[in-house]
């Protein structure tokens, strides 16, 4: 008899058995010699598990699953990011550059002097996928700084050229911007004004012959218009402009080497391709930008007079031309011929139709109702207006004898309800009298309301 295998008896016969504790063999009756078993091992003392009951826990809660949130970015120092640590006699934080509002609540969007054609414009722009893709990182990673060194621009503030400044940060809070751009003045291109950046990041560049002609309102309706340009999102696309093409002017576009270049050149074909709706927007955003300082400034007038003498590149020019024989000049339709021609060589609109088209936006009950609106805030914002003449009067009046000219002095309260007061030389080597008579009320509003008071001697 052996027992492999799994434990059991196997007859001498061999067969296993399936019962461990049997005598015979089950197939065949065969007796079977059961072998010596293994020493049993002693048992293994083991403590008494405790009641299931003693070590059940209660259920706990699920703890919620994790949130990711975004880093918070850095507040300012200086004010907090919204300006809540900003002295009220503030009007920017010279750390974030974040710009008080004309009054708690004021905004204004840019769709009050959007151009429709622009945003039509800019739309097939941001249809363009890898042109999109490439704005934007050209934008974001080399475009602002590498802009600024190319025009060695003078960062303007409250200490560099604050008149300038001063009437950019106005033009900035009327147009309800949150942040203010940075303004630099550069000699590179000087007779443009231009704007620079991304969607989040702008800046302007003030060309120094237009510092130099323009001055006043004639300067605030042109900073008020880069500041539209920032407002309304052009940054990023004059970015774009600004890398891909080149700099812009008077001659640039398709046909900017003349028409068979334009023709022969398949070179300059393909490069229309892109070009040609970056210029066809670029346009667009000018009636924009026009739209915006006519809407910070209020004036029609200001506005023509401004783009008229900018386009002629002086300001002399312009006093002597005869308008009326001008605006004479463009209403003759060139039609077609004129629309290629601004189409294909230029990044600027004509003149022309640009003043019709601000002429129309002048007239339109839109402006004329968000004009309205501006010019109540601006009023509300203002601080409250000092009456010069409303002084705090004195509570004596000081004068001299009419004879010795020795120093007297009189409460007011005494000269209360006179007309006249006879008062008495304090020396007593002089002793006479003085008699203090009050002027009729002049009949001028703005006149002074404490009366000046008269001298008269007599002796007694």
């Amino acid at each position: 008899m052996s027992s492999e295998g799994n434990g059991n008896p196997i007859c001498p016969n061999g067969h296993r058995q399936t019962v461990a504790a049997t005598r015979f063999c089950i197939f065949c009756g065969v007796a079977i010699v059961q072998a010596a078993q293994p020493p049993v091992p002693p048992p293994v003392v083991q403590h008494p598990v405790p009641p299931p009951q003693q070590f059940q826990q209660q259920p706990q809660p699920m703890p919620p699953p994790p949130v990711y949130q975004h880093a918070p970015q850095p507040s300012c120092k200086t004010c907090g990011g919204f300006g809540s640590g900003l002295a009220n006699a503030k009007v920017m934080c010279p750390e974030c550059r974040w710009l008080r509002p004309l009054v708690p609540g004021y905004r204004v969007d840019s769709s009050a002097f959007a151009w429709a054609a622009d945003a039509k414009a800019m739309a097939a722009l941001r249809a363009i996928t890898p042109l999109n893709a490439a704005a934007k990182g050209v934008s974001e990673k080399v475009g602002r700084r590498w802009i600024e060194v190319t025009f060695n621009g003078v960062l303007l503030g409250e200490k560099q050229m604050p008149q300038v400044f001063g009437q950019a940060v106005r033009a900035a809070r009327i147009l309800g911007m949150t942040h203010m751009p940075d303004v630099y003045l550069s000699g590179e291109r000087p007779w443009d004004m231009l704007t620079f950046g991304s969607d989040t990041d702008s800046f302007i560049v003030i060309g120094s012959a237009l510092a130099g002609n323009f001055q006043g309102i004639d300067m605030f309706y042109l900073l008020a218009r880069e500041i539209g340009h920032c407002k309304a999102g052009h940054a990023l696309w004059k970015t774009v402009i600004r890398f891909f093409l080149g700099e812009q002017g008077p001659a640039r576009g398709v046909m900017a080497g003349g028409i068979f270049n334009a023709i022969l050149s398949p070179s300059a074909l393909i490069g229309g391709a892109i070009e040609m709706p970056l210029l066809a927007w670029a346009r667009q955003a000018e009636i924009t930008a026009d739209r915006a300082g006519l809407l910070a400034v209020g004036s029609e007038e200001i506005a023509r007079r401004v783009l008229m003498a900018w386009s002629l590149k002086s300001s002399l020019m312009y006093r002597q031309l005869n308008m009326d024989a001008w605006i004479e000049q463009q209403s003759v339709d060139d039609g077609d011929m004129l629309r290629l021609s601004e189409l294909t060589t230029t990044s600027t609109p004509y003149l022309g139709p640009r003043l019709k088209l601000l002429s129309h936006y002048a007239k339109s009950p839109e402006l004329q109702s968000y004009l309205k609106i501006i010019g109540e805030t601006i009023k509300k914002a203002a601080p409250p207006k000092q009456d010069a003449d409303a002084k705090p009067k004195p509570n004596e009046l000081k004068l001299r004898c009419s004879t010795c000219s020795a120093p007297m002095r009189v409460p007011m309260s005494v000269l209360e309800g006179k007309q006249q007061l006879s008062v008495k030389c304090p020396d007593e080597k002089c002793g006479k009298a003085t008699v203090i008579r009050k002027n009729p009320k002049p009949a001028d509003a703005k006149a002074k309301e404490v009366n000046r008071m008269e001298n008269q001697n007599y002796a007694e």
